[in-house]
């Protein structure tokens, strides 16, 4: 199988921080993979080296058969992506919203206006579709977030700490939205999280960074099963206090 997405030797250096260090792994078309690490692991460098938004400083990077050092339009026209953390236009509405987003695609005016209201529904946003975006709770503006990245059909969704501000309720719902998408569309999701129970409920495979270095890579079960964790909290915990030694 050819990976959907794929990381060989990564590195990338801000001056003398060292943000990722000679990371290694790949992500399967159709599959929900998690990406887990704390707080400035390095998990956003590497979301931003996948779309083009930063350059590495050295490693090899495809993403759906594309360098995005070379063509990063052509990658982030294919993926959906949702930052950890974004100004979202306050003035505006959760429907004119994804309008624009869908006229930023090139979508015809009837096509972005379906599109949206398609979303609005799918994402739970019914109720809160015309309210100005400065007026709505973290939790349902993290609700316009996710349904921006859907905007374009992606064929890959890059998620930076997705479930963050949201409710039991909200969690539950979007971790469902991304295992029915991938059961219906085939759709690949990379999802960044510090919310291990998240990883867990949805990700085969993960990848765990610490301090930049990726610490393991592979089948969930037996990543748990190799270290003798009961769940990934004590398979993370593990893991980092080892490379602390």
């Amino acid at each position: 199988m050819t990976p959907i997405l794929s990381i060989e030797g990564l590195s990338k250096h801000y001056g003398p921080v060292i943000a990722l260090d000679n990371v290694t792994f790949s992500v399967n078309p159709g599959e929900i993979f998690g990406f887990m690490g704390h707080n400035g692991a390095g998990k956003t460098t590497a979301l931003r080296v996948l779309l083009g938004l930063t350059p590495p400083t050295s490693g090899r990077v495809t993403v759906l058969g594309l360098d995005p050092t070379q063509d990063a339009l052509g990658v982030r026209s294919q993926v959906g992506f949702l930052p950890a953390s974004y100004a979202l236009p306050r003035e505006m509405t959760a429907r004119s919203f994804l309008c624009y987003i869908g006229a930023m695609f090139s979508m015809p005016r009837d096509q972005a206006e379906a599109r949206a209201e398609a979303l609005i529904t799918q994402v739970g946003l019914t109720s809160f579709a015309d309210r100005r975006l400065g007026g709505l709770s973290t939790g349902m503006a993290q609700k316009v977030g996710f349904a921006q990245a859907l905007v374009n059909n992606p064929k890959l969704l890059l998620l930076d700490e997705p479930t963050s501000g949201l409710d039991p309720l909200g969690r539950h719902d979007l971790l469902e939205s991304l295992r029915e998408l991938a059961e219906t569309q085939g759709t690949t999701t990379m999802f960044s999280s510090h919310i291990l129970s998240d990883v867990q409920t949805l990700c085969r495979r993960v990848a765990i960074l610490h301090r930049g270095r990726l610490v393991a890579f592979g089948e969930a079960e037996a990543l748990k099963a190799e270290h003798g964790a009961k769940d990934m909290d004590t398979l993370y915990l593990t893991l980092a206090r080892r490379e602390q030694r």
